[in-house]
């Protein structure tokens, strides 16, 4: 039973690194409503409100590449709950500095975020491989979300 478990979760953790890898990329998949996102921040922006922002998105992109590499198999499920935490913390500190900016981006990381810590609850109440499954692609999706949102916005920095 142990050893499943085990396997399971190395299994979760090479699909988290997998799709996690993408976020260090410098390929964007952005469509034509983020870009006009960041082309209204950019011409409406305070040079004060932009650096904020500027700033907390970079504070995000850290993030993210922690919750890339935070050592479940060391620290169990709470290294990804900590690392979420502070996501979404940062999330709202981005919020407050865009002003109503980056909207769509900002909803999206939002709801990937609310997606994972759900997924994170299951696995704490039951972990096997599904559960376990739903944990690396709910991570991946936070990944990719956060990773728009902060292209998006350095985009206007």
């Amino acid at each position: 039973m142990i050893a499943q478990r085990c396997t399971g979760f190395a299994a979760a953790c090479a699909v988290v690194a997998s799709f996690a890898a993408g976020c260090s990329s410098s390929t964007s998949s952005t469509t034509s409503a983020p870009a006009t996102t960041s082309a209204t921040a950019e011409a409406s922006a305070s040079p004060t409100s932009t650096s904020a922002v500027c700033k907390s998105a970079q504070d995000l992109k850290n993030s993210l590449a922690n919750l890339k590499v935070s050592n479940i198999r060391a620290n169990g499920l709470s290294a990804v709950q900590d690392e979420v935490t502070k996501i979404q913390q940062q999330l709202q500190t981005l919020k407050t500095d865009a002003h109503g900016e980056f909207t769509p981006q900002i909803d999206a990381l939002s709801s990937a975020l609310s997606t994972l810590n759900t997924n994170l609850s299951a696995a704490r109440a039951n972990f096997n491989t599904g559960t376990a499954a739903a944990l690396a692609s709910s991570a991946a999706s936070v990944v990719t979300a956060g990773k728009n949102l902060v292209t998006t916005v350095t985009n206007t920095c």
